[in-house]
This record gives C-alpha cells, structure tokens and sequence, in this order.
C-alpha cells in the first residue's frame, strides 16, 4: 500500500513538473496596479532584501534540492509593474505598435564562411531585414543574439506564437528569457551579464538570471535533454549528461528569513551600459592606445542614464532633437546637445529654457559662421573618433560580443563595421555615423534583392553551420562567387511559380550570374551601405573639428569631404563603387576643391582685403582733407 501511494505520488510530481514547465509560458506575471504597488517616492535607494519567486511564485528555498530558478517578473514584479516595463525601447522590437524610431545600430548576422555580414532589425529601418525574411526564428534570433539581450521581446514569446513555433518542445525546457532588471540597474559588481550570456548558449534560458546574480550555480544544460525531458525523473545511467539545468542555491546569500539583499540603484553605473555598448578601434593602421579616452561628459562626473532618462515605461531617451511623439518631444529636446548647453525655449519648466542644465557650459563657438549651427549637428564636430584620411575599422559589442571572454575574437574578426562617415542625417543635418556594407546571397526577382536563409545557403554551398569564425581569401575571389551562385542556381527553385536570379551582394555591387554562367555585375540600393548615428566619445570643445582652424574640414585633403570611405586594407577587387565621403554626401568634388583652395589662401586674401581696405581709407581721407581745404578757402 505504501509503495502504491509512492507510486501515485511520483506520478503526481511529473504531472507536476509538465505542468511547470508549460505554465510560465501560459500564466503572465500578476501585474500590481498603480495604487497598489509599493512606493517610496524618495530620491534615497531603496533597500532590497526580496524574497524570491520562481515561475509558478511560489517561495523559492535554497535547502530545498528541486527548487527552480528565481523569476525575475515574479520576483520584481510583486513591486513593479513588469508588463509596463516590457514596453521599454530595450525589449519592444518585435512590436507591431511600436514605431521604428531613427535607425540605430542592427544586429548583424554573420557567416564569414560563406561572406555574409548582414544587418537585422525587428524594426524596419532602411537597410536592414527583419529576422523572419531571413529565416530566423525567435528561437533561433536568442541562440545568435541573446549574449547582449537584456531578456524580453523575442526572447519572451507570447504563448500563441511559443504553441506554433518549430521549437515549441526546446521552448518549455528552457522557459521564456525575461528581463533581467539587473543587467543595467545593480550597483555592485556580483552581477555577471557575461554569464547570462553563457547560460543562453547552454539553453539555460529561464536559469540565466539566477546564474547572472550569482545566488545560485547552475549545472546541466537544457541543450543536452531530449524533448520529453522530466526534470523530476531520476538521472538516466546511460545517459548522465541529460539530467537537465538545476540551480545549486548559495546559501550564504539568503538570510535567516531566506531573502536575499539586491544591491541596485536608479542611477545605474556607465559601466552597466558599456557591456551592451562598447565601441573599440581596431584598424590595424592607427596604433592601438593602452586606454581610450573616456567621454568628456563621464569625465565631468555625469553617467549615461543623467541624460538618457525614462519613467516607469522604460522608453528611454536617445538623445535627440525631435525625438518620440509630439507629447514628449518637448522633454526630450531638452536633454539633448542644445537642450543642454543652450537651453530650450520651447520647454514647459521654466528650469529647462535656460542653458546651464547638468553645469552644461555655453558654447561660445567665436569666429563660426550660424550656418555651420544650421547645417551640422553637434556631433559632427565633438563626437566619434577623430576624422582620418580613411574609415577606420571599429568592433561592436552587438556585432563581436565585446564583454564576454574570448580568444578567437582578432581585430579581423567579422563583421566589417567603419567610422567614422559623415553624411546627412533625418534631420537634413550632417551627422557623422558608423557604416557596414552588406553581404549575403539572394535572389534577384524584377527589381527586389531579397536574402536567402542562411541555412539554405550553408547547404547549397556545402558549408558547415559550425564552420570556423575566420574566413579564407579563397571563399572571397571571383571564381568562388561564381561557384556558388552556379550551386544556388541548381539548389535554389523558384518560390510562387516566380523566376529569380541567384546573387551575391558585397561591397556595394551585385554579383548575379548570367545565363551562359558568366557574372555579371551592377549598382543596387539593396548593396548601398547600412549607416547609423553615432553620439560618443564626446570630445571636449579644444579637442572638436574646428579648434585648428577651418581647414580642419575645409581642406583639399580633410577627412570631413574627401575622406575614402574604403579601407586601406580592401583589395582592388573588393572596392565599392562609393570612395569617397562626398559621394555619400552627394556633394560636388570640383566646387569642394575650389571651395577648399579658397581656405587655403584665406590668411593672404584677409591681409590683401586689409591693405585694399587702409589704401581706399587713405584715398578717401585725402580727398576728405582736399575737399575740405576747398571749402575752407571759400569762406576766407
């Protein structure tokens, strides 16, 4: 009898533990409302000593062996109001009501075996391609991307789309990634966001904010288990590698109630935000500095979140003129460049009309004409690496996974991004921005390039998905990209009874094979390069474009114009149509020249002026005197 009834109980726990699984992905948080949430409306911190709540919000203890990882909506959520934080710039991507906003830097899906570097984004900017016109699940976008997701949008699925999803079983083994509060808002440094990282490669999605905080080791990993895994079935013998993620609780962290203290803050460290958004130099002609120099605000003793400001909604600001709905275009605008230096008057507090704001200093800027204050931004002259002859090659922590320890990442690791160009922004403005050339193989049908799936790609080309991170100079010449469109064309049928032409896009060109097997090539805005804003470093006014005087950019050879937008280091076969940056600017290289030259001689022309000027004062003062000796002769 006691053997039956610990039968049934065992039964009971798997029907349990089936059920666990499905329903963090079935049961949203509990949403506290406004008046219900707790509040202390106090500039001081708040001391966080939190019990933790797993998926189901059941009290998690670490003496407990099964106890499941802590869930950061459950556990955060009892207090904040986590569906409303979802809504947040870092986690509404996918969002169909959610506005693409000014393009910014993509996620960049990278094969280096087959030649491709291409920019994604769920937001549609101009340029890029969504996860979905390239094959890519939610799942798989997590397994490529998720190393600098804060956890969220397409990490966290609804259930509907979690139900039709091919990797609906690989779905409730790992459990939805949610957001980690404490990716941006701890305050010491036991926070590990590279570990986050590493639990996502293992498919440890719903364990990686326990492992990140460091109240819990995790072992196992969901990757290893079949589909039908039972978290509470006994360790298989044969097979003891699929016994599953399980969380080895700290129990020295938990105190004698079993809360654990957060240390977080409001005011979160820069430090917090360089692990998503490092940028590094890495061209292999500029010398490489022990230390870069730090930004010229952080260094008067601001951090990012003083000027990128969100409330409870997370729609945090990016920093520009004119930024989000009319509603809050006005407090926006006053934490931008001119916000702050030179006060906005079209701000409702009377605080934020004056200039000063953050001890911001009035801009003098002596000697420069209003149009120069018209036609670039700010940024053009004070942000972003120092302009050179050429584009310098720049690494990314979205694009190279900067923050997470490795030893394969080389200054040639893809993709390829440069900086920095200088080219007309949204708001008809010149704005220096980084620039990536896409790469990848595509049809060509009518007029439209669209890219084909990777994976189909990697099997018409005969290339491994787990191929090395390097790329050989064989992959790249001409006669292998003809070899591989000749085996897209016999691999790739089709689709709706519509003919397409196999391609492959590098370098800002078209490479389509002809019928008789030859390659053609032409000029395609799908190839045109994919360029976004940058606003950092922030060098200080003696250090801006200007400071040297005007051939700083009005030069034969300034970078600002006449820069070559090519590397040094591209071969003769591999350069683009576009050299250089008056050709993104769509300006004319002769009237520059001419324009240029005149800067050249302006010291000489400014002393002739000034000798024309005292000659005609002294003719003009001698006729005054002679004049004047007539008229007093007259009255003698």
């Amino acid at each position: 009898m006691r053997a039956g009834a610990m039968r049934a109980a065992t039964a009971g726990q798997a029907s349990v533990a089936i059920v666990m699984l499905a329903v963090p992905l079935l049961v949203p948080a509990a949403e506290p409302q406004e008046s219900q949430a707790l509040r202390t409306d106090s500039r001081a911190p708040y001391v966080h000593r939190l019990t933790l709540y797993d998926d189901d919000g059941i009290v998690i203890s670490p003496s407990d062996p099964l106890a499941a990882p802590y869930s950061p909506a459950r556990t955060c959520g009892k207090c904040h109001a986590y569906g409303t934080i979802s809504s947040g710039w870092h986690f509404n991507a996918p969002r169909a009501d959610v506005g693409p906003g000014r393009p910014g830097e993509p996620w960049v899906l990278v094969d280096a075996a087959s030649g491709t570097q291409l920019p994604l984004s769920a937001r549609s900017w101009p340029g890029t391609f969504t996860p979905q016109q390239v094959g890519l699940t939610d799942w798989q976008f997590v397994l490529r991307f998720g190393h600098h997701l804060p956890g969220g949008g397409p990490a966290e699925p609804v259930p509907a789309a979690v139900a039709a999803a091919p990797e609906a079983a690989r779905w409730r083994i790992s459990g939805p990634l949610q957001i980690d509060c404490l990716v941006c808002h701890s305050a010491d440094g036991r926070h590990d966001p590279a570990e986050t990282a590493r639990q996502i490669e293992r498919e440890n999605f719903r364990w990686s904010a326990t492992a990140a905080l460091g109240v819990a080791v995790v072992r196992g990993d969901a990757r290893q288990v079949p589909d039908d895994w039972d978290p509470l079935a006994p360790p298989n013998p044969d097979f003891p590698e699929q016994a599953g993620p399980k969380a080895v609780y700290d129990r020295a962290r938990f105190d004698t109630d079993d809360r654990v203290f957060f240390s977080t803050t409001k005011r979160c460290s820069a430090d917090r935000c360089y692990f998503c958004h490092t940028v590094r130099e890495v061209d292999p002609t500029v010398a490489e500095t022990p230390r870069a120099d730090s930004d010229v605000h952080l260094t008067a003793g601001l951090t990012c979140v003083d000027c990128h400001r969100h409330g409870l909604d997370h729609a945090i600001g990016r920093g520009f003129e004119g930024e989000g709905a009319p509603a809050v275009a006005s407090a926006s605008t006053a934490l931008t460049c001119r916000g702050c230096h030179l006060g906005d008057t079209a701000s409702a507090p009377a605080s934020a009309r004056l200039d000063g704001r953050l001890g911001a200093p009035r801009p003098r800027h002596r000697g420069l004409p209003p149009l120069h204050l018209r036609e670039l931004s700010c940024t053009a002259c004070h942000c972003g690496p120092w302009p050179t002859g050429h584009v310098r090659r720049l690494q990314t922590s979205l694009a190279h996974g900067l923050g997470i320890g490795s030893k394969e990442r080389a200054a040639t690791t893809p993709p390829e991004i440069y900086g920095p160009v200088f080219v007309m922004g949204e708001d008809e403005k010149l704005t220096p921005h980084r620039m990536l050339w896409p790469a990848f193989w595509g049809i060509l049908t009518g007029d439209a390039v669209r890219p084909l799936p990777l994976d189909r790609v990697q099997a018409a080309l005969g290339i491994s998905p787990r191929s090395a991170p390097s790329v050989s100079a064989e992959a790249l010449t001409p006669d292998a990209m003809a070899r591989g469109l000749a085996a897209l064309a016999e691999a790739v049928k089709p689709e709706g009874g519509e003919a397409g032409t196999p391609v492959y896009v590098r370098a800002g060109l078209v490479h389509a094979r002809h019928p008789d097997g030859s390659v053609r090539t032409f000029e395609h805005p799908a190839a045109k390069p994919y360029v976004w804003p940058l606003g950092h470093d922030v060098r200080p006014a003696r250090q801006a474009l200007g400071a040297g005087g005007c051939t700083d950019c009005h030069a034969r050879d300034a970078a600002f114009s006449f820069g070559r937008i090519v590397p040094e280091t591209a071969e003769q076969t591999d350069r683009p149509p576009i050299e250089f940056m008056y050709e993104l600017q769509g300006e004319s290289p002769v009237l520059l020249s001419i324009w240029a030259s005149s800067f050249a001689w302006r010291l000489t022309l400014k002393i002739i002026g000034f000798g024309c000027v005292v000659v005609l004062a002294a003719v003009l003062l001698l006729y005054g005197f002679s004049g004047l000796s007539a008229v007093l002769k007259l009255f003698s």
